[in-house]
C-alpha cells in the first residue's frame, strides 16, 4: 500500500495542474480513481484511504 501524504498530494497536484487538472475543482473520488489509474506514484495506494486524503486535502487547501 503506499501512503498519501500531503507533500505527496501537494506535489501530484503541481504535477497535474501544468496539464490542466485542477484537484480542487473535481471531488476526491474523482481525483483519487485518476491519480491511481495514472500516476505511477500512487498505483498502489488503497482506493478507500486515498479518498478520505484526497477530502482531507482539499478541505484544508487554500483557494
Amino acid at each position: 500500500m503506499t501512503d498519501v501524504t500531503k507533500e505527496a498530494l501537494d506535489g501530484a497536484a503541481a504535477r497535474h495542474l501544468s496539464a490542466g487538472f485542477n484537484f480542487r475543482a473535481y471531488t476526491p473520488h474523482k481525483v483519487a480513481y485518476d491519480l491511481i489509474r495514472w500516476d505511477e506514484e500512487f498505483r498502489h495506494a488503497n482506493y478507500s484511504q486515498f479518498v478520505v486524503a484526497v477530502t482531507l486535502w482539499q478541505s484544508s487547501s487554500p483557494d
